[in-house]
């Protein structure tokens, strides 16, 4: 993931058109037949506006701390994360061990922010990966998904998960006396026995119950009723049902992305865990909502398939930039 504007051209903010520009004179000099002409208009660019080279420095900034942050991840980053999360806490306080040296050379406290590295629970594998919690609650964790739990000195009561990023499933257990509680930045999500899908989007984070019912609660103080197979959206204190089933939201779980009617920035940001580079498709294809059955397994497959349901051409290069543009 890139930082700062990178970020938020992921998401459904504006971009600064300079930014955009930056970014379209990136993708144009990568090509493989670059003229001279175009070397000249790219300096005559940056030198008719001082946002342009400010732009341009920035881009240029985010590119290479992305590479660093790439190549560390075979090495300092790996190590960090498969540190036992008690461990992992203690080197990152101390700044101690050979992966917290390695990783203060690009910003151990960003990566802490951005990666969570004081998870508990994380995965850096695209594949969904299961495990069970310290008191044997069964949760799978979807792609880039970041998990703190109770049991990790936050005074948290038993069973209560927070989700950082991602996006998980989780069995409650009627059997235990206290209900399953995963909360995220929007709301909180509580089941005595069903099975949940929740997913913490930017914009909102989509809750699917199966096997049971669950109560779902927006931090401004709404609160509904969720009935079995039913999938919401809880953000800034609304709670709304989606018109997917929960067995559409439980589709990433087999490696499927399945929307209806849903606004791009959601599909985008979703594909983005597994294509690990910055995407960016024009502020337009942003404010539209697509319908689709992505694979999750396939994720260039994916990107060119919306791509073309919005109308647009894609260009993939490697898995740092994923350009959609009209034509």
């Amino acid at each position: 993931m890139l930082f700062d504007e990178l970020t938020t051209m992921n998401g459904a903010a504006a971009i600064h058109p300079a930014a955009q520009e930056a970014i379209e004179w990136e993708v144009r000099l990568r090509g493989e037949a670059v003229s001279q002409r175009e070397r000249d208009q790219f300096e005559t660019w940056r030198r008719a506006d001082p946002a342009h080279e400010d732009a341009w420095a920035r881009l240029q900034e985010r590119l290479t701390r992305l590479g660093a942050l790439r190549s560390a991840s075979s090495v300092a980053v790996r190590r960090a994360l498969d540190e036992p999360s008690h461990a992992r806490r203690r080197m990152l306080k101390a700044g101690a061990g050979f992966a917290a040296l390695a990783l203060a050379g690009i910003g151990t406290r960003e990566l802490v922010k951005v990666y969570s590295l004081d998870a508990d629970y994380h995965n850096g594998s695209t594949a969904p990966e299961k495990l069970a919690l310290s008191d044997g609650t069964p949760m799978t964790l979807g792609a880039a998904a970041r998990v703190y739990a109770a049991g990790d000195g936050s005074g948290a009561t038993r069973d209560n998960i927070y989700l950082a990023a991602g996006q998980i499933a989780a069995r409650g257990t009627a059997a235990k006396r206290q209900p399953l509680i995963v909360k995220t930045r929007d709301g909180i999500v509580q089941t005595n026995e069903a099975r949940l899908s929740v997913d913490a989007l930017r914009l909102h984070t989509v809750v699917a119950v199966q096997g049971g019912d669950a109560m779902l609660s927006a931090h401004a103080g709404s609160r509904i009723h969720a009935p079995d197979g039913s999938a919401w959206s809880i953000s800034s204190g609304r709670i709304a049902r989606m018109p997917e089933t929960s067995a559409d939201i439980f589709a990433w779980t087999h490696g499927t992305l399945v929307v209806l009617d849903r606004a791009v920035p959601d599909v985008v940001e979703t594909l983005g865990r597994y294509y690990r580079g910055y995407i960016r498709f024009p502020e337009a294809a942003l404010a539209r909502k697509v319908s689709g059955v992505f694979p999750l397994n396939d994720v260039d497959a994916a990107l060119r398939q919306l791509a073309e349901g919005l109308g647009l051409s894609l260009k993939l290069y490697g898995k740092v930039l994923a350009v959609a543009s009209e034509g």
